[in-house]
């Protein structure tokens, strides 16, 4: 569990879903996109990943959905592999994931769209080869964080610009999708 005093709850979600913006932020990003559009919050999406050596570079393709909840304050997006026909496997270029899956809850501390938030985060990734402990151990200790880092810039970057990118337009707009619990 993490928490961040500057940042604004709707804008860290946003740097999480906004793929384009993702792009620029993430040098480790060959190639991401949405694929398919299920609904205004599910999506099915498509992301190639550089890996350091001496791993060969990785792609997933997942369905990803992200909820927004005015009552308990709170973003939830999910990721989960899956299988799409228009994304087949190309072996031997990379090495597709076929067991990935993620979940961010991210929680206000004072409205959603307002500084102050904590957030947890799940995850869980089947590289397909045996991953060395010391190589493990150096992702969770400082690649992880690293990355942390970067979203929590990208949120930041975000919240001063006032860009906020789809799926999620401006604050209180009524297209915006709501649980209601």
């Amino acid at each position: 569990k993490q928490w961040y005093q500057r940042r604004v709850p709707i804008t860290a979600g946003n740097a999480q879903v906004n793929d384009q913006y993702r792009s620029v932020w993430d040098k480790s990003v060959n190639n991401l996109y949405v694929v398919d559009n299920i609904t205004n919050n599910r999506e099915i999406v498509y992301w190639a990943t550089k890996f350091p050596f001496p791993l060969q570079d990785r792609d997933y393709v997942f369905e990803r959905s992200h909820s927004l909840d005015d009552k308990k304050e709170e973003i939830v997006i999910a990721s989960r592999s899956i299988t799409h026909k228009a994304k087949p496997e190309y072996p031997g270029k990379l090495v597709r994931v076929y067991q990935y899956g993620s979940k961010l809850v991210i929680k206000a501390n004072q409205g959603l769209y307002e500084k102050g938030m904590s957030y947890v985060l799940t995850y869980y990734d089947d590289f397909g080869v045996p991953i060395p402990n010391q190589v493990k151990d150096r992702m969770a200790t400082t690649k992880i964080p690293e990355f942390l880092d970067k979203v929590h810039e990208a949120a930041l970057y975000l919240g001063t610009t006032g860009k906020l990118y789809v799926p999620y337009p401006e604050p209180h707009s009524p297209t915006l999708r709501r649980s209601v619990s």
